[in-house]
């Protein structure tokens, strides 16, 4: 169905309509309890996950108003109208994502702030500083970027649906949901699952419009030689391994798209 220029924009629409969940209805009541009884360090590690997504997830929502205006913009095959109501319709997830890592914040972190930006502030003091790097001044840098025309769809989906969805909140994603395998934070653990099914179809949407911005091979290799700068941000709070996996799927998704092999044969 990808291959259908004309459709793929309706084809993620109805996968969102699929999707919807409520933020607000995660009931982290357990969580709450069984916080302080986990060891330091394994608290240690989730708080530094956990706060990074409470930052990230704040600012893509924050930042995603100018990728639309592109969309609109571009000269493509696909109705940039309906392309651009499907990055309306992710900006609405990345709200609904920012609610719930605030409500983990408040209610089972309990850091400090009576308010979501002074939470988010709070924040900000356990997020790895390589996160706080790319989201707080790499995105808002292409967000402004995009708004003033100096760059164009390509070089904006490339570091925002390529490295910091596909790379870096993947790899949060999935250090949280093994971390959390064991059952011992039950409602942090379900809101992350619905956070990655929401960021698969971003990605997927992301990879679309990259096919459709035909961009540079210079662009292309530029992505696959980020990849592993971007997945070291969680630093020790993401495992070696787990780093290793999630920094080769971002040329493995570029070689599905085409991307690659066009690269290798020019």
């Amino acid at each position: 169905m990808l291959a259908r220029r004309s459709f793929w924009p309706s084809f993620f629409a109805s996968i969102v309509a699929r999707l919807q969940w409520d933020a607000a209805a995660i009931d982290l009541t357990a969580d709450a309890r069984a916080w302080p009884q986990l060891p330091e360090e394994r608290r240690r590690r989730l708080t530094a996950l956990l706060a990074g997504f409470r930052v990230g997830e704040d600012a893509v929502s924050e930042h995603l108003e100018p990728f639309a205006g592109v969309a609109r913009e571009s000269r493509m095959s696909s109705a940039e109208t309906l392309m651009a109501w499907v990055f309306y319709l992710q900006r609405r997830d990345e709200v609904r994502h920012t609610l719930l890592f605030d409500r983990i914040a408040a209610e089972v972190l309990r850091l400090r702030g009576e308010t979501p930006a002074e939470r988010r502030a709070a924040a900000r003091v356990h997020a790895p500083p390589a996160v706080l790097e790319l989201f707080e001044e790499r995105l808002p840098a292409m967000a402004a970027e995009l708004a003033a025309g100096r760059s164009g769809l390509g070089e904006g989906v490339g570091l925002y649906h390529m490295l910091l969805e596909g790379i870096v909140f993947d790899a949060g994603q999935r250090a949280l949901l093994d971390d959390l395998a064991d059952g011992a934070l039950p409602g942090v653990r379900e809101g992350v699952r619905r956070v990655e099914l929401d960021e698969r179809w971003h990605i997927g949407f992301g990879l679309r419009c990259l096919i459709e911005a035909q961009p540079s091979q210079e662009l292309v290799e530029d992505l696959i030689g980020r990849a592993e700068e971007a997945v070291s941000a969680w630093g020790d709070a993401v495992p070696v391994a787990t780093q290793e996996n999630i920094a080769r799927k971002c040329a493995r998704r570029l070689s599905v798209a085409g991307l690659v092999e066009r690269r290798a044969a020019a």
